[in-house]
Order: structure tokens, then C-alpha cells, then sequence
């Protein structure tokens, strides 16, 4: 075997490495937290999955901080002492059985989530079955660990006596572990669009929730470039260099993972955002049509009644019918037109305009009344207005 030249070292990219995964993955699942406790008020199991997971990663990059400070990242020849080299070897193996787990656990968590709106037994059961075969091949990857060597702290001290599988055998599986990880990772990126493609969403709404629940694409990436660093040889002769990039993979596979089911539920925000911004665009004008046959009020909630006793077939209650207020801007024949009127400026000055309105009728202000953007059925009494009718003509 030809080793590279003795100033190569793993430390930088494995610091980068975490550095950046713990720190995206922590913002974007912060995100998700808030978005749900925010916006749909409430957290679930899939949540505490994913938290369980994010907090393995970030044990990860604490047990790969100490290995590093105990030679971890460096060719063995260059590791002072053979204690250190020993002590890295054991701390590495056993991060690495959680690190396994920790990619089941956020598996488990994308398929809850999506097992939460899916509608279709067959669907169900395609999660079901992704969710246990990821957990029962991951746990067999961190269990073969330990029990691969009798007795067990011969996996990372060779100088002790005993029996060890052959180094291949236990990467062949490590190979087939990452390599059946992507092709649940695809599953997960197919099975979403059928699920979300029967929701009752817009066309485009459904796009861009498949896209983003896609995203599940690029831990299946990640996890077939794993698989390309597994060699048997390289870890039995130079473990603590050659492991380094195995480490950084596995780290990459679940930081990933967090990452994609995490940017989801920022579009909460985004609909939130746009409702909101659109709710305050509709709120600033408010249109009054006033004529022979009564008057009309259009708020910023689309309602409209009319106030002057004589109901039609065309009026209802207000606050129980919605309307186009575009179709309210066309003035007819005969009518006095009021744009851009507040509904308070309208109630103050009605009883003074002029025209037909106190021969036909009107309203009159009883109270103050605020009109605000919660809809609920209300009755006129209750919104502090009266029909108001001119006195009947006296008898000279």
C-alpha cells in the first residue's frame, strides 16, 4: 500500500464538516420547531424524533472533537503515542454506532410525518416498511461493531489477543447498509408526490410542497458517496486516517437528513407571510354604493348588506356572505358613489346626505363599530346599528 506524504491530514475537513452540518442543522430544525408551534400550534412525535436525532449529531461532533484531540484525523505513524492512537480508535467506534442510529431515528421521523397525511393503506405501509428496514440494517451496521471481535476491545486495540471477522466482511455490510440507505432515501422522494398529488391544495401549492419534500434526494447522494470510502484495508492498516473520511460521510448522511425534513415547514411562514401581507392590502380601502333602493357597505372582509330595511333576494346578513368587492366598484344608474369612504366616515355622515337618502331611508350610528379581520355571525343588534326610517309625513 502507498501512503501519502506524512503532512496529510483529515482534521480540517472533519472540523469543517461538523461545524457546518451541526450549525445549519440546528438553524433549519429551529425553524421547523417554530414554524409548527407557531403557525399549526403544536408539536408531534415525528418532531421529538428529529430532535432525538439533531442531538446524536451533535454528540457526534463532541466524540470527534476528542478523538481529534487524541490523534484522530492523522496517519497512525504520526501519532506520538500508541495509547492516543488506541484511545481515538475507541471513541470513534463508539460514536459510530450512534451516529447509525441516529440516521434510523431521523428516517423514522420523514416517514411519521409524511405517514400523518397520507391517505392510502398501500402508502402507509410503504412508510412502515421504509422506517423498520432502515432501523433493523442501521442498528446491525452499530451492533457489528462490538460483536464483530471477541473479545470486544480487540476491534480497536490489536495488540490485545483474540478473534476479529474479517475487516471485509464487516465493511461488505457496511456497503450494503449505505447502499439499501439511499434506495429508501429515493422511495422517500417518489412517495411524497403521490401523497400530496390527492390533497386538496392548488396545483401549484402541490408542486412546490413535492419539490421541497424532495429535498430527501441529496441524503440519498450523500449516503451512494459513503459507500465509496469503505475499504477494508485502509482501516486495518491506517484506521485513524482512513476512517476520518468514512466519519465525515456518515456525519454528512444524518446532517442532511435533519436538514431536508426541516426546510418543509418554512413554508408555513411563507403562506403566512403572503396572507398576511395580502389581508393588509384588502384592508386599506373599503367601497360604498348608496341609491334609491338602499345602501351597500363593502369591508375589508368582502361583506355586504343591506341597511335599509327592504331586504332583496340579492342581501344577506352581514358578515354571512362573502362578495367580489371588484363587482361592487361599478356604479349604477341613479347612485351616489363614495370610494375610498370609511365605514365610520360613512355611518357619522349618512344621516346628512343629501338626495334621495332621507326620503328612501338609511342607517344610523348607535354605537362605535369596529371592524376587524375575524369573521363570525353576528347579529345587527350586536354590531351597535339600526335601520333608521324618516317620520311619517304629517297630517296638515
Amino acid at each position: 500500500m502507498t501512503y501519502p506524504t506524512d503532512t496529510d491530514s483529515a482534521v480540517p475537513r472533519l472540523i469543517v464538516t461538523f461545524s457546518v452540518l451541526v450549525s445549519l442543522a440546528g438553524i433549519t430544525m429551529g425553524f421547523r420547531f417554530y414554524c409548527k408551534h407557531r403557525y399549526a400550534k403544536q408539536l408531534g412525535v415525528d418532531d421529538l424524533l428529529l430532535g432525538f436525532s439533531y442531538l446524536i449529531l451533535l454528540s457526534g461532533a463532541i466524540f470527534t472533537a476528542t478523538a481529534i484531540s487524541r490523534g484522530f484525523g492523522q496517519h497512525i505513524w504520526n501519532i506520538e503515542l500508541l495509547q492516543d492512537a488506541i484511545t481515538s480508535a475507541r471513541i470513534v467506534f463508539s460514536g459510530g454506532f450512534f451516529v447509525f442510529l441516529g440516521i434510523a431515528v431521523a428516517k423514522a421521523s420523514i416517514c411519521l410525518t409524511l405517514y400523518n397525511i397520507a391517505r392510502k393503506k398501500w402508502q402507509r405501509w410503504s412508510l412502515v416498511f421504509v422506517a423498520v428496514s432502515v432501523l433493523i440494517t442501521k442498528l446491525l451496521s452499530g451492533i457489528f461493531i462490538f460483536v464483530s471481535c471477541t473479545p470486544v476491545q480487540k476491534r480497536w486495540n490489536p495488540m490485545i489477543k483474540g478473534t476479529c471477522w474479517d475487516i471485509n466482511v464487516l465493511c461488505r455490510y457496511w456497503s450494503f447498509s449505505g447502499a439499501w440507505s439511499a434506495v429508501t432515501d429515493l422511495a422517500l422522494v417518489v412517495l411524497p408526490w403521490s401523497i400530496i398529488w390527492h390533497l386538496q391544495v392548488k396545483k401549484t401549492e402541490k408542486i412546490l410542497l413535492g419539490i421541497v419534500l424532495s429535498l430527501g434526494l441529496l441524503t440519498g447522494i450523500v449516503a451512494a458517496i459513503k459507500t465509496t470510502y469503505i475499504k477494508g484495508s485502509d482501516l486495518e492498516n491506517d484506521f485513524t486516517y482512513a476512517a476520518a473520511d468514512l466519519v465525515v460521510w456518515e456525519s454528512a448522511e444524518l446532517g442532511v437528513a435533519i436538514i431536508a425534513i426541516s426546510i418543509p415547514f418554512g413554508r408555513l411562514a411563507v403562506q403566512h407571510y403572503f396572507k398576511k401581507k395580502r389581508a393588509h392590502s384588502a384592508g386599506n380601502t373599503a367601497s360604498c354604493v348608496s341609491g334609491t333602493r338602499g345602501t351597500r357597505l363593502a369591508t375589508s372582509e368582502s361583506t355586504m348588506v343591506r341597511m335599509d330595511g327592504n331586504e332583496t333576494d340579492d342581501d344577506v346578513p352581514l358578515a354571512r356572505r362573502q362578495t367580489n368587492p371588484k363587482a361592487n366598484d361599478a356604479v349604477r344608474p341613479g347612485t351616489v358613489s363614495m370610494e375610498q369612504f370609511s365605514l365610520e366616515q360613512f355611518l357619522r355622515e349618512a344621516p346628512e346626505m343629501p338626495g334621495t337618502w332621507r326620503e328612501s331611508g338609511g342607517i344610523m350610528l348607535t354605537r362605535e363599530l369596529s371592524v376587524g379581520r375575524h369573521r363570525r355571525n353576528v347579529s345587527d343588534e350586536e354590531l351597535g346599528f339600526r335601520a333608521w326610517s324618516p317620520p311619517p309625513p304629517s297630517n296638515v
